[in-house]
């Protein structure tokens, strides 16, 4: 049975791509009948046979289905994309709990973001009873070169995706620290690599400054950071040091309780 419910079109504005459309009525279609044949899955949706052939044969090639004999099954590469969403919905969940513990230990300004289209976003944010003025909001885009946050996230991309992101957005003076020649910025992030965190020495906002721990997925790829953020005045090395481990600890809690 086709599930897509028809009334769906008078309520939506856009169009909509038909290929795409008869993709996910044979998946559903599978859903009900699977192990299907080409024959059943026409007869089901009223197609001709060599239409769902081309559809069918299109998602074996992009490991949606599997083909038993002259019959087909949705595969499981559904149940690994789904936990791959789940992961990212129990990260960002877990980010934003996090986040506000650690502002509530520390005093200060916790902070997460994530990388989109080559910038770094404020996802989450609080203020301890510490923190200076928080004027930052939930949502706020920057370049990646001259916060920790960003740093961390940009370290750990690839070189290709560094290069694309520098080219796109170029690199920014912000005050006299900021990092603004390729050179020394690759420098600057294979320390980061190497030591696993990273920090903003006023390379932002004169007087700030921050630090910041990447956080990973199942396969070591960056899926967010995590950061506290402060007067420069008290951020000094020792009090960066006992930062760093209470970042430590929230990013690996963070890493477990999204793989299992």
């Amino acid at each position: 049975m086709n599930k897509r419910d028809g009334s769906m079109a008078d309520d939506c504005s856009q169009k909509t791509i038909t290929a795409v459309e008869t993709s996910f009525d044979i998946l559903e279609t599978l859903d009900d009948l699977e192990p299907a044949g080409v024959s059943a899955i026409a007869e089901q949706l009223k197609m001709s046979t060599s239409t769902v052939f081309n559809h069918l044969n299109t998602l074996l090639q992009r490991g949606y289905v599997v083909k038993e004999g002259t019959e087909y099954r949705r595969s499981l590469q559904f149940l690994a994309d789904g936990g791959t969403v789940r992961q990212r919905r129990d990260a960002a969940s877990l980010l934003k709990e996090k986040v506000e513990a650690l502002a509530g230990s520390t005093g200060e300004i916790a902070g997460a973001a994530v990388e989109e289209r080559g910038q770094r976003v404020i996802i989450a944010r609080s203020s301890g009873d510490m923190a200076t003025a928080d004027k930052i909001p939930i949502g706020n885009h920057s370049t990646m070169h001259w916060t920790s946050l960003g740093k961390a996230i940009l370290a750990c991309l690839s070189p290709a995706r560094r290069a694309e992101i520098i080219d796109r957005h170029g690199l920014p003076r912000g005050t006299e620290r900021t990092l603004t020649e390729r050179d020394e910025l690759e420098d600057a992030l294979e320390e980061i690599r190497r030591q696993g965190y990273a920090i903003d020495d006023e390379e932002h906002l004169r007087g700030v400054r921050g630090i910041a721990v990447p956080v990973l997925d199942d396969d070591q790829n960056v899926i967010a950071s995590i950061g506290i953020t402060g007067p420069q005045s008290r951020f000094r090395s020792s009090y960066l040091a006992d930062l760093l481990d209470s970042l430590e600890y929230a990013k690996n809690e963070i890493e477990v309780r999204t793989r299992y």
